[in-house]
């Protein structure tokens, strides 16, 4: 039985040298003019703005005072969202700025409801003669007559409709103004505002430097105390430690009679550098989306704590990660086929829900055996999100500042082009299966295709047979074959060179599960 159905290759596979083009994480963004519109915020900034205007629905009354709409539009909206389990607030933003209105006309009615902690979050868009709003706040509103008077008494009518009195004056200032390469980064971009912004007056708490980036989210997620994690995990002993990373270590910790994973960010490591702070930042990412996507095959996320020393708390997966149980040099016992099929269909299901259950796809960006984690009976969950991003609406490419994810699972597209769509994960996906499928790791020095999608390609050219190519670990039967030819055929037409050749994560969970 040879593998017909996977057809020669459309190109050479291209090696993966040298930098990814745009800013880097410690490039100061300046100017920022490219940000002019509301939907140019970056998305986690938004996603700040937004949980700061549902404590005690500042949202509602921002929408009903300053934006003109009804108290029946902004039921539905809330009674919408909490169905779909989303953000009434970012709602609102997203419906406004549908609109075209600017991030300075969103200044002017956040300083209205005198909202100076949303200002705080998004005046660096602002050019700074609008910053005096923010200054009143802090003398009491000393000499706010004559300082408001600039803004041809902007704020003196406060039932403007959507804010078209405001948008004469304010987008004159706001564009024309340009930038090179700001694009869509929220991560980074957030990053450089904790960074950068002093005037944050949240940012100076020695005892917890990291409150400004959490505090958006108290209300949405269970604090756990320092003390509580550090019993949990008797006083953070190395026997307890599953696993380390650049900018801290994951331990086991049993809390509450109930075993979890708590992911400790050395806070010595992280103000050592700019770049350590963009893995800090990685971690406020993967908190928020983790709180906003819950999926049974998406790593639950429990709690954090931002004393000392930041911690994430996840539920514990005893499986360890699909990394694990392929390349451990002495396995527990090998995955058989049924599950490692199990796996792919498993983690083919989160991925298609990460993509579909919004309006715009959510996009993981490194999906690879160590970020996919199995439970006690091997069923897998998506896990590490710090480098998740939305996507476009209709899943468009977007053209983002930086590549970011592992080499090996990174389409051409992304690596030279920057393009970023649900394709990418696709991609991702395709090389797992190829792993799984072969028990190869996708890029090996040793091997003369040093990439595992070059060493398959040239398999399908000799017409290589497909208990070949399987694990060699494994007994191979006629069901066998049918799983590791599966998983090949489909892996093979999730890596296609051409991101349109690729299935959408829907068409290939139905594909795996036809196996």
């Amino acid at each position: 039985m040879l593998c017909p159905i996977m057809s020669k290759p459309n190109g050479q596979h291209t090696e993966m040298e040298g930098k990814p083009s745009g800013l880097s994480a410690a490039t100061t963004v300046a100017p920022l003019s490219n940000f002019v519109y509301i939907y140019d915020i970056p998305r986690m900034e938004k996603k700040r703005l937004a949980a700061l205007l549902e404590v005690n629905n500042k949202w509602y009354e921002l929408g009903e005072k300053q934006m003109g709409y009804s108290t029946v539009e902004l039921d539905s909206t809330q009674r919408c969202c909490q169905r779909n389990n989303r953000s009434p607030a970012e709602q609102l933003l997203d419906k406004w700025g549908n609109y075209n209105h600017t991030i300075t006309e969103l200044f002017v009615v956040l300083s209205r409801e005198k909202l100076y902690n949303c200002m705080e979050l998004i005046k660096r868009y602002v050019d700074s003669r609008y910053h005096v709003l923010i200054k009143e706040s802090a003398s009491d509103g000393r000499n706010a007559v004559a300082n408001m008077a600039t803004f041809s008494g902007a704020n003196n009518n406060a039932n403007v409709p959507n804010g078209h009195r405001a948008a004469h004056r304010l987008k004159d200032g706001a564009a024309d103004q340009k930038v090179n390469g700001g694009g869509g980064d929220g991560a980074a971009a957030a990053a450089a505002a904790a960074t950068n912004d002093k005037s944050n007056p949240t940012n100076s708490k020695e005892n917890s430097p990291f409150a400004n980036e959490l505090a958006d989210l108290t209300s949405l997620i269970p604090k756990i105390s320092y003390e509580e994690l550090t019993a949990a995990t008797d006083n953070w002993s190395e026997r307890n430690i599953l696993g380390k990373g650049g900018f801290g270590t994951v331990y086991r910790g049993n809390f509450k009679h109930t075993f979890m994973a708590i992911k400790k960010i050395d806070y010595n490591k992280v103000k050592s550098s700019e770049a350590e702070r963009i893995q800090l930042q990685q971690s406020f990412n993967e908190l928020r989306f983790l709180n906003s996507c819950r999926h049974d095959n998406i790593v639950p996320l429990f709690g954090y704590c931002i004393e000392k020393e930041p911690c994430l708390v996840y539920q514990f997966m005893p499986g360890g990660s699909l990394d694990k149980s392929l390349f451990a040099r002495r396995p527990a016992s090998p995955l058989t086929w049924r599950e490692r099929m199990n796996i792919a269909i498993g983690t083919a299901r989160g991925l298609q829900y990460l993509h579909t259950f919004g309006d715009k796809p959510f996009i993981h960006g490194d999906i690879k055996p160590g970020n996919i984690l199995l439970n006690e009976y091997k069923q897998p969950r998506i896990g590490d999100f710090g480098l998740t991003r939305q996507g476009a609406v209709q899943d468009s490419a977007t053209v983002v500042s930086r590549v970011y994810g592992t080499r090996p699972y990174i389409p051409k597209e992304f690596y030279d082009r920057r393009e970023l769509s649900t394709k990418v994960d696709t991609y991702s996906f395709g090389v797992v299966l190829y792993e799984i499928g072969t028990g190869l790791r996708a890029w090996d020095e040793r091997r003369t295709e040093k990439h595992l999608k070059d060493y398959i390609a040239r398999a399908v050219q000799e017409q290589m047979h497909v208990t070949q190519l399987a694990d060699q670990s494994l007994p191979m039967d006629a069901e066998a074959l049918m799983c590791c030819f599966k998983l090949l055929q489909v892996g093979r037409v999730c890596t296609a060179d051409d991101p349109k050749q690729r299935p959408d994560m829907v068409g290939v969970m139905w594909q795996l599960s036809a196996a």
